[in-house]
């Protein structure tokens, strides 16, 4: 005879991570979700916490962005470029002095904070929602697509260029979600002027108001901005390579643009301008030849 047994599959014990410089910081977090049950998985700074979150995959993360050396406001952007798995899944810690720069970003990405000196009161239930309750879902970041590009559209023989020479128009796509944008390097100068407009091809008439923009370049976010009632919006920023553009389409859900390097932008018009001038020259001397031929 054989006999049946019922045979129990162990419960899968969530994981926080906790990334901060403090060490008292770390154990006070590591004590927390320990007695919640997890499994606190620590970290000293972002570089080290990348192989760690590599490995262990953890549920979500406390993350404390004051580290020696870097603006707390580009360490929460670095960690929500670097990790997009855990993007909505991380808990900020934040001081009653905490910069503007670190509260526009967090209130752009919709990260939820908890003040430092309420970490042992105000973790609990933020971890809760996040990992048991399932309330915040992972946020999805797509890589919008540029189809159209003025630099690479020559224009037809003896037609003008309506806009500035300096003037770089740019198209994207994502869906339905459309952004126009327009690249200018101010004159004399390394700012780079970047204007636009957020739109909806599938339904034109909608207003894309008060969406969140982030400009990222390598070391982290350079602005930060909204959308104004008809979806337009305006950076000005210094010249530098990699840079993109982050909007916040809806709750959870933003679009990518990755940006033609600036300082070739400001390279090619500089060549562009000579070569129409050039180009001008050549045909102004074509001119003078033929009046002296008919004079003669």
């Amino acid at each position: 005879m054989f006999s049946v047994g019922i045979v129990e599959i162990p419960r899968t014990q969530p994981k926080v991570s906790v990334i901060s410089a403090d060490a008292l910081v770390r154990d006070n977090v590591r004590v927390l979700v320990g007695s919640m049950g997890y499994h606190c998985v620590a970290a000293s700074t972002l570089k080290e916490a990348l192989a760690l979150l590599e490995a262990e995959k953890p549920d979500a993360v406390i993350l404390d962005p004051r580290q020696v050396g870097s603006p707390p406001a580009r360490m929460v952007a670095a960690f929500h470029r670097m990790v997009p798995t855990l993007r909505g899944r991380a808990i900020v810690l934040t001081d009653t002095e905490s910069d503007q720069e670190l509260l526009r970003v967090l209130d752009a990405y919709s990260l939820p904070q908890v003040p430092r000196d309420l970490l042992l009161q105000e973790v609990w239930p933020s971890l809760d929602s996040l990992v048991r309750r399932n309330i915040v879902h992972r946020q999805i970041t797509q890589s919008a697509r540029l189809v159209q590009d003025s630099f690479l559209q020559p224009l037809y023989a003896g037609v003008r260029n309506l806009q500035p020479l300096s003037a770089r128009r740019l198209l994207y796509e994502s869906g339905s979600l459309m952004a126009d944008l327009s690249l200018e390097p101010q004159e004399n100068s390394q700012l780079i002027t970047l204007v636009g407009q957020v739109l909806d091809s599938a339904q034109p008439e909608r207003q894309l108001a008060s969406l969140s923009l982030v400009l990222q370049g390598q070391a982290g976010p350079i602005a930060v901005a909204t959308t104004n009632e008809i979806g337009e919006f305006h950076f000005d920023f210094d010249s530098e390579p990699r840079v993109t553009l982050e909007i916040g389409v809806k709750a959870n859900h933003w679009v990518s643009l990755e940006l033609p390097d600036s300082n070739g932008a400001i390279q090619g018009t500089a060549e562009e301008s000579q070569l129409l001038e050039t180009a001008a020259d050549s045909e102004a001397r074509k001119g003078l030849l033929l009046k002296k031929k008919k004079r003669r």
